[in-house]
């Protein structure tokens, strides 16, 4: 079974890139690290996924916003991730930013959080998870090939077809 470690959006330079970090036993139950890079950009669901674990990380370090600055002025870097063996739980620590009314920007990691897998340890532990769980399904999604359609030029002769 893999299991996401990493994702990284770079935003320096004049394009975004995209790094994931994964984790893969192979057939005979070695754990095997991998790592792609691409320029290709995401679905939007892979960027609105992202947007709101940076938005749970900013309540994870106690960011005393109004929800709406929360929600406006926030931004992913990245997210590390950590199975301990035979835990009921994993490891997660993210990076973002988030934009003051002040007009500065703060940049934050959260501490290594633990997100438990049983639904009973609380709602703010129940939001983690779901969010944790779709950003990972869109992570996924483009490491698999699933990427945003860039547009297409066609010729006049071949829309004629």
């Amino acid at each position: 079974m893999r299991h996401l470690t990493g994702f990284r959006i770079n935003r320096s330079g004049a394009l975004e890139s995209y790094a994931f970090e994964w984790a893969n036993k192979n057939e005979v139950g070695v754990l095997e690290s991998y790592t792609y890079k691409g320029i290709e950009p995401p679905r939007p669901e892979l960027l609105e996924a992202a947007k709101r674990a940076s938005i749970i990380a900013a309540k994870m370090v106690s960011l005393s916003l109004a929800e709406q600055d929360i929600m406006d002025g926030t931004t992913f870097y990245g997210l590390k991730i950590e199975y301990p063996s035979d835990s009921e739980y994993y490891k997660l620590k993210i990076k973002a930013s988030a934009q003051l009314p002040t007009g500065y920007t703060f940049k934050y990691e959260t501490p290594n959080w633990r997100v438990w897998y049983s639904g009973t340890r609380g709602d703010f532990n129940n939001a983690i998870k779901s969010t944790m769980q779709k950003l990972m399904q869109e992570c996924w999604k483009y490491i698999d090939g699933e990427r945003a359609q860039t547009k297409l030029t066609f010729t006049k002769e071949a829309e004629e077809e």
